[in-house]
């Protein structure tokens, strides 16, 4: 499963915003920049999900992220990108109240987090 992420200014867009994993687990994950957006890296770490989520091997090396998923039973599962602008400014979507580093203001105008929904078959 391929996802996309656009970053203009500090503005994030993921796309797609809840991607849908089929199958028993043990399936590929790989967030990557968009075609039109700014520069960035992935910051260390550059996913975090937001409960005990069975996604392992999460890492990141420039503008792309990859991580597997294990799931075994139906779940959705929200995370966190974390990215650093070619100034250098320290990204995360969506952003965290305790976070003081620079905060992306939307995603897709929906203010939802990214999903990744598992649907084992």
């Amino acid at each position: 499963m391929q996802i996309q992420i656009k970053l203009k200014g500090t503005t994030v867009t993921v796309n797609p915003l809840t991607p849908e994993i089929n199958g028993q687990g043990n399936q590929s994950l790989q967030w990557q920049a968009h075609d039109n957006s700014d520069q960035f890296d992935f910051d260390d770490p550059p996913i975090t999900f937001q409960q005990n989520a069975p996604i392992t091997g999460i890492s990141g090396s420039g503008n792309t992220a990859s991580a597997t998923d294990n799931v075994t039973q139906s779940a959705d599962y929200t995370y966190q990108v974390h990215l650093i602008d070619s100034q250098g400014n320290h990204i995360t979507y969506p952003s965290s109240s305790t976070d003081s580093t620079t905060q992306s203001k939307m995603m897709l105008g929906t203010g939802t987090d990214p999903t990744i929904k598992n649907r084992p078959t």
